[in-house]
């Protein structure tokens, strides 16, 4: 069975009228994936800006590292659960995790290191112990989270200059 004239013209028209609209979404949808890789290179650069500090200054690379303003904090924070991968996030979470704990063991040992009691030698060695652990697992997690986001963002790792 063939088409006629009329159905060949039907079909033209509704092609020609759909066609306008199919370029009209899948454009929008291109230009929504262009913006969404856009903001989430700008967390990323974000992410690695602010905890690379704080990475720096666990491992003693930098000077005190100051806190951001809780504002400023759940701002990153709310952008990086906006717009960061799944992968990302699940990297985060630890390192955001051993970092609190550094915070906790920091200000034990801290604690500790004020008190001039020669009992409290063997809990000051232990605690400094552990505030060294904390450090290399923000480090170590710290160095996935970022392979991780250069991965994502394609760029490689600068080869050392010799």
């Amino acid at each position: 069975m063939g088409l006629t004239v009329g159905e060949v013209a039907l079909i033209a028209a509704g092609i020609g009228l759909a066609s306008p609209l199919i370029a009209y979404w899948t454009t929008a949808r291109l230009d929504r994936e262009r913006w969404i890789r856009a903001e989430r290179s700008k967390v990323y650069v974000d992410m690695l800006a602010v905890y690379g500090r704080m990475a720096r200054n666990v491992s003693h690379q930098e000077e005190k590292y100051h806190l951001l303003s809780p504002e400023k904090w759940r701002l990153l924070q709310a952008r990086v659960e906006a717009f960061a991968s799944n992968r990302v996030i699940a990297l985060r979470d630890p390192y955001l995790n051993a970092w609190n704990r550094f915070v906790e063991e920091k200000a034990e040992l801290d604690a500790v290191d004020e008190v001039t009691d020669s009992s409290t030698a063997e809990l000051l060695e232990q605690r400094k112990h552990l505030v060294d652990e904390q450090a290399l697992a923000v480090g170590s997690l710290y160095l996935k989270l970022s392979d991780a986001i250069r991965e994502e963002l394609k760029v490689g790792r600068a080869a050392p200059k010799l």
